[in-house]
């Protein structure tokens, strides 16, 4: 049911209104018969998983006895390891079982018994109160016309009608209000154990793969064994090759040891300018699931620089009738030496690894080759890579070169692509191709001494930056910086202004007169172009994403907190929220204003964040310590918002921020909450290639950030 019911027809009561409210009580109720068998089974599985842990507990015991009495020292070690690896996953599935009784089962139980089962003793009183009206009524109707009591049965039948709506309206709203719940709370309980188990999975099978080193130098010492078993192995090959050779002789065509395959050639034609190469057939893919891998067979296609898929024709489902493409240009190919299947090769992306199985070795050499041929032409437009050749001798040999041009071209790529735009973008801002406060072209950078309690000046090239941050510097740039704090510095002031010739002290105390003085900055009363109020100067600046103005306010003192009485009390950060505008809010946070602050409502910048749906901004104003328990007027916190007003994404969010508070550091990393914040909302800010300092340059340049933090840059 997804339409709410109708209050206004709790009054009239039509058979049509009956009908919708039988099917919601089917559905509300079926809904409580559901969560009784998953708890039933949930706690089976627990039980059972109990269970199997203690046996396994107890034969990992036993192992770690025998591994003791080995004399082998490397024998011993690695059932050692072994017994401990078994320990280690058995005691995350304790930790397992514990995260489903908790996030789970008890939720599901809780919401049974708080939500469903009180709907039961309302519905009793509803249907207690309609048969009370329809007897009363019935009782009305049979008077007679001169009867002396008709008045007072007329007021029964409207006391009794009354009270049957009153409990009609409150049993339709419980039935409203719990089709909404499980819309989101519901879903939320499953979500919470696909993310714990997936985990759990991931986990172990990382444990156990670090099994393989051991097991390696334990094979390595049964040398004698081996030569037996290679001998006995040669053996049975030249038995089964003469068997092969007869089988094949008869059935070549249908043999997928062979490299002949029906359209699965391809062709290399010989252009004016590149080597266009084509490849088509079929190839086993391995599935992107982490738990139940499966393999499916798709019709792969190379054209000139995509790597097209489908899946075979004449398939009713919808996954089946997929298609997709690869762009050769960012991506690695490469054999796959580690798999439980033969012939595979992999097409590593920026955004996935494809896992991809041919027929047979010459099948797979000839699609990496033709793979890397397309990959290494996509790359080098300018420079024609030799014609593609079917012999499979030229492989092995080229492998190496083709991987080191595939490395080289990647960083290029990825370098050119990103680094470089954002770097230019920033440096061709006006005043940004020197320092901000000396304006040397190789600034010393005496201002990093001083601390950014002083100077706010940054490095482009050697600090950190947030990709907010940059967008901040896009608005702003050294220009239109100076214009407010060296205001003054012009005509006969201009000879005060620092250069790169002055002594350190000159400079420092250039910078602090410039900063924490503000003694070049044109003051209020000498400002006739600003407002009498600064506060609301700056509140509208805000409002209008005008962060020089905004600065030029913040620069005469205005409060970064002030509110604005005739918008609800609401502060500058409230209006970045409610328009979505993460530039205003990084740059009002980089200001160090009060998170927490509240409007008239008591609604805090989470509260409106929430009421928005607006999970990825909720997620940075968690990180930067918003309260999360904070309550407005009415008592009601931002998750208690959100849930009223169905905001999914942002109950999810909330919610979710809250376990990851409360789990421990190996809870953590066990049960992977960070990958389900992960996948509500992307990361904002990343490790900026911004951080690296290039060699080809003397110095980098210095630009100014309005940050009025006190960490170190």
């Amino acid at each position: 049911m997804t339409t709410p019911l109708n209050l206004y027809l709790c009054q009239e009561d039509p058979p049509q209104f009956r009908k919708e409210l039988a099917d919601c009580e089917s559905s509300v109720f079926g809904l409580e018969n559901t969560i009784k068998n998953l708890v039933k089974l949930a706690r089976a599985s627990a039980e059972l998983a109990q269970e199997y842990t203690a046996k396994q507990l107890q034969f990992a015991e036993e192992l770690g006895a025998f591994a003791k009495q080995q004399p082998d020292s490397i024998i011993k070690s690695v059932l050692i390891k072994y017994a401990s690896s078994l320990q280690e996953v058995e005691r995350s599935r304790r930790i397992l079982n514990s995260h489903m009784h908790d996030m789970f089962i008890e939720p599901l139980e809780a919401f049974a018994k708080n939500e469903i089962l009180p709907l039961k003793d309302v519905k009793k009183g509803f249907e207690k109160a309609g048969n009370e009206a329809d007897l009363v009524l019935s009782r009305y109707m049979s008077k007679r016309p001169k009867d002396s009591m008709i008045a007072d049965a007329s007021s029964e039948v409207s006391d009794t009608r009354r009270e049957f709506h009153y409990r009609y309206l409150d049993y339709v709203i419980k039935i409203n209000q719990l089709e909404a719940k499980k819309k989101f709370e519901f879903m939320e309980y499953i979500l919470a154990l696909m993310f714990t188990e997936s985990s759990f999975y991931h986990q172990s099978y990382e444990t156990l793969k670090d099994l393989e080193p051991h097991m390696k130098d334990v094979t390595n010492l049964t040398g004698l064994l081996h030569e037996a078993r290679t001998e006995y192995n040669n053996d049975i090959k030249e038995s089964q090759q003469l068997k092969r050779s007869i089988l094949e002789n008869a059935q070549e065509a249908y043999n997928p040891l062979h490299s002949f395959k029906a359209g699965s050639k391809y062709r290399a034609h010989q252009g004016s300018d590149a080597t266009i190469v084509k490849k088509s057939g079929y190839l086993f893919m391995k599935g992107n699931q982490r738990v139940m891998q499966s393999w499916t067979r798709k019709y792969f296609t190379i054209s000139e620089e995509q790597l097209n898929y489908c899946s075979k024709a004449g398939k009713v489902s919808k996954e089946e009738d997929e298609s997709a493409s690869i762009n050769l240009r960012v991506c690695h190919i490469k054999p796959v030496t580690n798999s439980d299947r033969r012939f595979c090769f992999e097409v590593i992306s920026p955004m996935r690894t494809y896992v991809l199985q041919a027929e047979n070795q010459p099948d797979m050499e000839d699609w990496i080759y033709c793979l890397q041929t397309a990959a290494e032409e996509a790359l080098y437009t300018n420079q024609m890579p030799k014609s593609v050749s079917s012999g499979m001798g030229k492989l092995i040999s080229q492998d190496t070169q083709r991987n080191d041009i595939y490395s080289n071209n990647q960083a290029n790529y990825d370098s050119s692509q990103s680094i470089q735009q954002s770097i230019l973008r920033i440096k061709q801002l006006p005043g940004n191709e020197c320092c901000v406060d000396c304006k040397s072209k190789e600034c010393s950078g005496i201002h990093r001494s001083l601390g950014v309690h002083v100077s706010k000046v940054r490095s482009l090239m050697l600090d950190k930056w947030e990709r907010e941050s940059l967008e901040v510097m896009s608005k702003l740039g050294n220009f239109k910086v100076n214009q407010i704090f060296e205001a003054k510095l012009v005509g006969d002031n201009e000879k005060k202004l620092m250069n790169s010739s002055w002594e350190r002290a000159d400079r420092e105390k250039f910078i602090i007169d410039k900063y924490v003085n503000k003694e070049f900055v044109v003051q209020k009363d000498e400002n006739n172009g600003l407002s009498n109020s600064v506060d609301l100067a700056f509140w509208k600046a805000m409002s209008d994403s005008d962060l020089q103005e905004a600065l030029r306010c913040l620069s005469l003192g205005a409060n970064v907190d002030w509110k604005n009485d005739k918008e609800d009390y609401t502060t500058a950060l409230h209006q970045a929220i409610l328009r979505s505008d993460d530039i205003a809010v990084e740059f009002l946070l980089s200001w160090s204003c009060d998170i927490n602050e509240v409007d008239k409502n008591g609604w805090s910048c989470l509260h409106h964040a929430a009421a928005t749906n607006n999970a990825r901004l909720s997620l940075i104003l968690m990180k930067r310590h918003a309260n999360i328990n904070l309550k407005d007027i009415d008592g009601k916190r931002p998750v208690d918002i959100a849930v009223e007003l169905q905001k999914v994404q942002a109950v999810t969010a909330l919610r979710l921020y809250q376990f990851e508070n409360q789990l421990t550091r190996s809870e953590y990393s066990n049960f992977g909450v960070g990958e389900a914040l992960t996948s509500i909302s992307k990361p904002y800010a990343v490790d900026s290639p911004y951080t690296e300092s290039p060699s080809t340059e003397p110095e980098p340049e210095y630009i100014y950030l309005p940050n009025n933090s006190c960490d170190e840059p």
